[in-house]
């Protein structure tokens, strides 16, 4: 069981300096927000930069290298135009979608036509997850409704529901962390800071989550920010609510920082202490062995 850093508050200024040396926006090109955030930025509608965050959100496990060149492929082959694609759905059955891992090119397709039929009849993804979400609860709610749209137009699309077609919408009904969508949903939620896009007002950045996957979970544990073994919705629950100490109207903005300092080679959990000597967060780490640490 992890033990908790020795003064929460103390955490919060190194947790604001790594904000101010890494900045997320000097680091987008290695990630899949880069994606949305292009035809964000070019003024392109709101549901063709929903419909690429899910597209690029869902197809972010494995190897960061594959799966932005998958995305990108894709996005090149259909010219960026994205909605025109999937919202045809004579055009999206011929189209050259690509395999990724557990997930065939066809199921590919049969996800990304479901969210163009969900954004044909609603106009927008928005308007399904708001559907199952209320204020007062948690985003839970939400994600189960989009979920269970996409899956319902993905059936009408493809036939019964297949493992990879599946694998591409994790369920967060289960209790699992759900990255993915935790991932999609801060892109879409919170502010406008030349990563994220605020395209979801109605939704407060204060019920998000963090997406997490074993780096961030490591880092979390030597920081003490929880104390649980596994990684599911609670853990990321019990992150979030103590990143809240430090911000809590924004208790995700310290996520993407923290997610590059691993992918920059910044962070190896203690195995290089010549790293953790020079690490913004050694002082608050339990992974880096102080002159003097049993």
């Amino acid at each position: 069981m992890a033990k908790p850093a020795a003064k929460s508050i103390s955490l919060k200024p190194l947790l604001e300096k790594v904000l101010t040396d890494f900045p997320p926006v000097a680091r987008t090109g290695a990630d899949p927000i880069q994606f949305p955030r292009w035809f964000f930025e070019q003024k392109r509608p709101a549901a063709e930069v929903e419909a690429v965050a899910l597209f690029s959100a869902m197809l972010a496990y494995g190897s960061a290298a594959q799966f932005i060149k998958k995305i990108r492929e894709t996005l090149d082959t259909c010219s960026w135009q994205f909605l025109d694609l999937i919202c045809n759905p004579a055009r999206a059955q011929k189209f050259a979608w690509p395999a990724y891992r557990l997930s065939t090119g066809r199921e590919i397709g049969i996800l990304a036509t479901a969210a163009g039929n969900l954004i044909k009849q609603h106009k927008s993804l928005k308007k399904v997850f708001l559907k199952g979400f209320t204020p007062q609860s948690s985003i839970k709610d939400g994600l189960i409704s989009l979920r269970q749209g996409l899956l319902a137009e993905a059936e009408k699309v493809g036939g019964p529901i297949s493992r990879g077609t599946r694998h591409l919408l994790p369920d967060p009904a289960a209790g699992g962390c759900v990255k993915r969508w935790q991932m999609f949903l801060r892109w879409l939620v919170r502010p406008n800071d030349g990563v994220d896009m605020n395209l979801w007002p109605e939704v407060s950045p204060s019920l998000l989550l963090i997406p997490l996957d074993r780096h961030i979970s490591r880092i979390a544990r030597n920081l003490g920010l929880t104390a649980r073994g596994s990684d599911d919705w609670k853990t990321a629950e019990e992150i979030a609510a103590r990143l809240a100490e430090f911000c809590p109207e924004d208790p995700i903005k310290y996520d993407f920082s923290l997610c590059h300092l691993g992918i920059a080679g910044e962070c190896t959990h203690g195995k290089d202490q010549n790293l953790c000597r020079r690490c913004l967060l050694a002082s608050a780490c339990q992974a880096f062995a102080r002159p003097g640490k049993n």
